[in-house]
């Protein structure tokens, strides 16, 4: 049985760091199931572009440590699940995915990673709003969402 659709980064901060398409990633995220699965790599990048934030001045230090506080409540709280997977396996389909996609796509190496996280763990849904990722993940046979 796969895990449920996986939601790059870029969505899931939306939920933690007010931006322009905020709106649309909460409705977004809404539509999905309960608990969402949550990589090392999407909590990783989740903190740290919220430090990021603080250090360029998007957000203030008390924004800043609010999120950062309600992001860990979420995972104890159950909204999140952090799936079982080979990180090894990771890397490398990850490096399968760079040598078929990367040329055309210029997709960068930690999105590659999210895609083959994607993967790696079983999800069929992949949601995106960066359209370098959103290729990769659909030359994957992941479906990409929003459609």
């Amino acid at each position: 049985m796969g895990a449920g659709a996986y939601i790059d980064t870029g969505i899931l901060l939306k939920l933690y760091a007010k931006e322009s398409t905020s709106p649309q990633a909460i409705a977004l995220v809404v539509g999905f199931e309960i608990p969402l699965p949550l990589t090392h790599f999407q909590e990783l990048e989740i903190r740290n572009v919220l430090r990021l934030k603080q250090g360029r001045g998007e957000l203030t230090e008390k924004e800043a440590a609010l999120a950062l506080g309600d992001f860990p409540s979420d995972i104890e709280a159950g909204r999140y699940e952090r799936p079982a997977y080979d990180l090894a396996a990771v890397f490398a389909r990850a490096e399968a995915l760079s040598g078929r996609h990367a040329v055309q796509t210029k997709c960068q190496s930690l999105d590659l990673l999210h895609v083959a996280a994607a993967q790696e763990i079983g999800s069929r849904e992949f949601a995106s709003f960066d359209e370098r990722q959103r290729a990769v993940a659909r030359a994957a046979g992941l479906v990409v969402l929003p459609a």
